[in-house]
């Protein structure tokens, strides 16, 4: 029988807090409120190093959190959300861990229906994004409507085994489960009752000369008994391997057919998630879900994709990119922007070619104009994009995607064979990167339909 080995959880919670420096809002989620809790400060002790951290916790007083609050105050975060107490009257410093706060449940439970549906969740992220503070929120797993805050912050840390309906495997950040200790052996027979007896009696043959049989024998009975016995317990051992495979498969089957989701050790397989574009669409399943993996609706057209560009430069917010666009990216071919992952950083993009020698070309060109300084820029290939639109006459092309601008949306044209031009928002490396940006194409009114990016810059 397997059994459970003791976690050491803020010590989980550092080794994914290393790497969540471009991230300002994550919601860690468990059903185990101390697990979930310690995770959360081991997270924020590692970023309280360098900038600003806030911890709140809706998991209802877990005692880690609630063993850092001091004072007689009362309040936390159920007041600030339903009475509007003020978040910096609510917010604790720790002693000596930086710049770490803590923010209490207040003086009643969580209303979740009420509290994770609220719209001032993305009010109060875009305050901690537009300092460069970190807001990481406690909440259960299996509390109703946690997706809805999940869906306005950069992604979810899963405690435990249970996965939050709903929430889908781009924003996952990590997945953090109890290790599971290998089943104890069971005690195994005796060397002499595993062998057969004709070995046995082999061994129970006379050494001495009088016997009339050579000397050999004896020697040669023993290494034939080791030989038996070593086939049979490597035997034994592969059996065990086997059964243990067959049992890790099968949990992994049985997972992956519960939920669609990954953590920092293991991926769900791609095709578990992944589906047509199209029939999603029709099926109007689009919807339930804010970061769905689309699959390309065109996969004939892999081949001829123009996806080799050049990256340009990486910014933290979205405005940043948006002003890059329109400055001195705008007479730029195809020029567009991206989102990173696991980073979620956006990504300055410009051209769109078959080939990557085209692309390095580009490259050498804006070098050479100092567009780019010496030694920036690199060539990537990034063949998908969401079409906006296709068919588009040459002769509207420019004032249509001069009004996508001025609206800071990422769409440029590619012109086709048949000289109309196709429209196409964002440049991405997969389906898993694309499906980062689907809040934002849905926002600007735009069909989330993934396609490989063909035709030409013009």
């Amino acid at each position: 029988m397997s059994a459970t080995r003791t976690m050491d959880w803020t010590e989980e919670g550092r080794r994914i807090g290393v790497t969540l420096d471009a991230f300002h809002a994550v919601i860690v989620v468990g059903v185990d409120a101390t697990a979930a809790a310690e995770v959360a400060l081991g997270i924020a002790r590692v970023q309280a190093v360098h900038r600003r951290v806030a911890v709140g916790d809706l998991l209802g007083e877990a005692p880690p959190l609630q063993a850092l609050v001091t004072g007689e105050n009362p309040h936390g975060l159920v007041d600030s959300f339903q009475f509007g107490v003020s978040l910096t009257r609510i917010a604790q410093q720790v002693p000596d861990a930086g710049e770490l706060f803590v923010m209490p449940t207040g003086t009643s439970p969580p209303d979740y229906d009420e509290i994770f549906t609220n719209t001032r969740w993305r009010r109060l992220i875009a305050g901690f994004r537009e300092v460069g503070a970190l807001l990481i929120i406690c909440a259960p797993a299996d509390a109703p409507h946690v997706h809805d805050l999940v869906d306005v912050s950069d992604g979810v840390v899963i405690v435990g085994d249970t996965v939050p309906p709903e929430v889908s495997v781009a924003q996952s950040l990590a997945w953090i489960r109890p290790r599971r200790a290998a089943p104890a052996p069971s005690a195994e027979p005796a060397a002499a009752e595993a062998v057969p007896a004709a070995s046995r009696a082999a061994v129970a043959a006379p050494a001495g000369g009088g016997s009339g049989r050579p000397r050999w024998l004896v020697p040669a009975a023993l290494a034939a008994l080791l030989l038996i016995v070593l086939i049979w317990g490597l035997d034994r051992y592969t059996q065990h391997r086997l059964q243990e495979r067959a049992a890790a498969d099968s949990a992994a089957r049985a997972l992956a057919e519960r939920v669609r989701i990954t953590d920092s050790i293991a991926r769900v397989r791609r095709d578990s998630i992944v589906s047509d574009s199209l029939t999603r669409l029709e099926a109007g399943g689009a919807g339930v879900d804010s970061f769905p993996v689309y699959a390309p609706a065109n996969p004939g057209d892999s081949a001829n994709a123009a996806g080799y560009a050049v990256l340009l430069t990486r910014f933290n917010a979205r405005s940043s990119a948006i002003m890059d666009l329109n400055g001195h990216l705008a007479r730029l071919p195809a020029a567009t922007y991206g989102i990173e992952s696991p980073s979620r950083l956006y990504q300055s993009i410009v051209g769109a070619f078959p080939t990557r020698a085209a692309a390095e070309s580009l490259l050498a060109q804006l070098r050479a104009r100092r567009t780019v300084a010496q030694g920036f820029g690199s060539v990537d290939n990034f063949p998908l994009a969401f079409l906006v639109d296709s068919g588009v006459p040459p002769r509207e092309a420019t004032a249509r995607l001069t009004r996508y601008a001025a609206r800071g949306l990422p769409v440029y044209g590619l012109r086709q064979p048949n000289g109309a031009v196709r429209f196409y928002y964002g440049a991405y490396m997969n389906p898993e990167q694309a499906a980062l940006a689907v809040p934002g194409v849905r926002e600007a009114g735009i069909k989330p339909l993934l396609v490989y990016r063909i035709g030409r810059v013009f």
